[in-house]
């Protein structure tokens, strides 16, 4: 039996024995501690970590997931690691986000359908009063929820995109991919009042504590929405900092959001937003590029002596990989650089 040690970017340490048939992530949930995960199966990246000691072995997982690189450097995906020796693991969060017990799940009912560009659609879901978790739907800008579709067997996560309330309502931001197990119930049989199954809160994203130092958020497709909640989330608090939202997409058909992110420009008056097209036709008169071309000139006109940003980034690897590399070449390290990995369900 070996013992794994998990700590917290916030220095809280969790103690749990594992033997060498348990993973970590389990072995972590049979003593109490619930991380933050999803698929369980080495597909999705959420259980990302990074063992510091000891030496563990790793089961098939997608490259999308956890690369080469990344394991060359330490990087784990818990779900599916499994200890060999006595370990310690940096979990790349705050112990807030380290749950007591089981994650919450609730009913809720579709409240609002509306397809927009690009093959996305917005979602409002309404929770139903609970006698454990009442009415109000509560969780940390940035977090998601597994929705699963009424007489479902399966789930897929998707960012909320509004905040915390004590109405009940979340938003969603859904694309519809094809054979998509969510994507084919919202395209072929959702209807308003549907009552779904809402697991979550979870996940480790989420805005950090920085003083005035400036924040940008840079996303791409459905990576909007837990930008949204973010940046909503920052405007209901009233923050102060320069801000800068980043939201790429492919061509000028997908893009999609404009008047919600107009608000928000309204409502946070130290935001600034620059929408840009991969693939503009002569309908585009904005900017041109993806979201990491933006963010790189962004970051290369910012003065010498310039405060680099706290860097946000929402979507999927090829992307994460491309911004990073941008952001470290202009100066900005590495503790300030938040992601979320954005894969297709």
């Amino acid at each position: 039996m070996s013992t794994a040690i998990f700590r917290t970017a916030d220095g809280v340490e969790y103690v749990v024995p594992c033997d060498q048939g348990t993973t970590l992530l389990d072995a972590a949930q049979a003593a109490g501690h619930t991380l933050p995960s999803m698929c369980h199966q080495g597909s999705c990246g959420i259980c990302r970590a990074k063992v510091v000691s000891g030496q563990t072995t790793l089961d098939k997982h997608s490259p999308d997931a956890l690369s080469d690189e990344d394991i060359s450097v330490g990087e784990v995906l818990l779900c599916c690691c499994h200890p060999s020796t006595d370990v310690q693991v940096a979990l790349p969060y705050d112990s807030s986000r380290v749950l007591t017990g089981t994650v919450p799940t609730r009913q809720v009912q579709l409240v609002e359908l509306d397809p927009w560009p690009g093959n996305v659609v917005r979602i409002l879901v309404k929770a139903l009063d609970d006698p454990e978790l009442g009415s109000a739907i509560t969780f940390d800008a940035g977090q998601f929820a597994e929705l699963t579709p009424p007489d479902g067997d399966r789930s897929r996560a998707y960012s909320f995109a509004s905040v915390a309330n004590w109405d009940g309502t979340a938003e969603f931001y859904v694309r519809l991919h094809e054979n998509g197990y969510f994507s084919e119930y919202l395209r072929d049989r959702a209807a308003v009042g549907d009552i779904l199954t809402l697991k979550g809160p979870q996940g480790s994203l989420g805005l950090h504590e920085n003083g005035s130092r400036p924040r940008w958020m840079v996303c791409g497709g459905t990576g909007l929405a837990p930008v949204m909640s973010m940046l909503r989330r920052m405007a209901e608090w009233g923050e102060t900092q320069q801000s800068l939202l980043v939201f790429g997409v492919n061509t000028p058909d997908e893009v999609y959001a404009t008047d919600e992110i107009e608000r928000l420009c309204q409502a946070l008056p130290s935001l600034r937003a620059a929408v840009t097209v991969m693939r503009p036709d002569s309908s585009w008169a904005g900017l041109v590029g993806t979201a990491v071309d933006q963010m790189d000139a962004e970051l290369g006109a910012l003065p010498a002596d310039a405060e680099r940003p706290d860097i946000y980034l929402c979507g999927p690897p090829g992307f994460l990989d491309a911004a990073r590399a941008s952001a470290h070449a202009h100066g900005v390290p590495d503790e300030q650089i938040y992601e979320e990995r954005i894969l297709g369900s």
